[in-house]
């Protein structure tokens, strides 16, 4: 399947998907064998990633015919079945409108991947055992083929493609500096925020 702003989606952010896929800490998830730190690592990556852009994607994509669905408590109450850990409240981020479309590609569409994910990762003693795959369960709930659905009856301006593709352009940036700098993010302090003047 493919149509005009899809086409761009895919096109605009397919070197830092591969980039992600390559050199992000989550390829260790797709290892034989996933240790404990490792996971629990990539789960507080994705925490603040997901703290830092879901509140104004749900804010703005809360219409009846696709309705983004809040998936951080996932996270949430996977960090808490391995140790409880609490986390310090992150600072969401403002999107336009269309910058929101285009940051929930990259949440939905790595929300699909997790079905991969979850079949090795349930394979994981240490994860089976504590039952903390909520959020690598959550492809179940089939949001990628609803949010691609209605994505493909809108109709947008070239403006309007180009918004939607620079919201999703920085949330995959967002997601490889998380896995990179990795914790290390809580304690910056960092405020994360579009540039738009290009």
């Amino acid at each position: 399947m493919s149509f005009p702003v899809l086409t761009e989606l895919r096109t605009k952010t397919q070197k830092l998907h591969s980039q992600l896929e390559r050199e992000s800490g989550f390829s260790d998830l797709m290892k034989a064998t996933v240790s404990y730190d490792q996971y629990v690592s990539a789960l507080k990556n994705l925490h603040y990633f997901l703290s830092t852009l879901e509140p104004s994607i749900a804010f703005h994509l809360s219409e009846n015919k696709y309705r983004y669905q809040r998936r951080l408590w996932c996270v949430e109450a996977d960090l808490a079945s391995l140790n409880g850990l609490i986390h310090p409240t992150i600072e969401p981020t403002d999107l336009t409108y269309n910058e929101a479309i285009g940051a929930a590609y990259v949440i939905e569409g790595s929300t699909l991947g997790g079905k991969l994910l979850y079949k090795r990762l349930q394979k994981q003693d240490f994860i089976a055992k504590a039952s903390a795959l909520s959020y690598f369960s959550f492809y179940r709930k089939n949001t990628w083929s609803d949010y691609i659905g209605w994505l493909e009856k809108q109709s947008f301006s070239p403006e309007a493609i180009d918004s939607i593709c620079l919201g999703a352009t920085h949330a995959f940036e967002l997601l490889l500096e998380c896995s990179s700098t990795g914790t290390g993010l809580y304690s910056a302090n960092r405020e994360y925020g579009i540039d738009r003047t290009d």
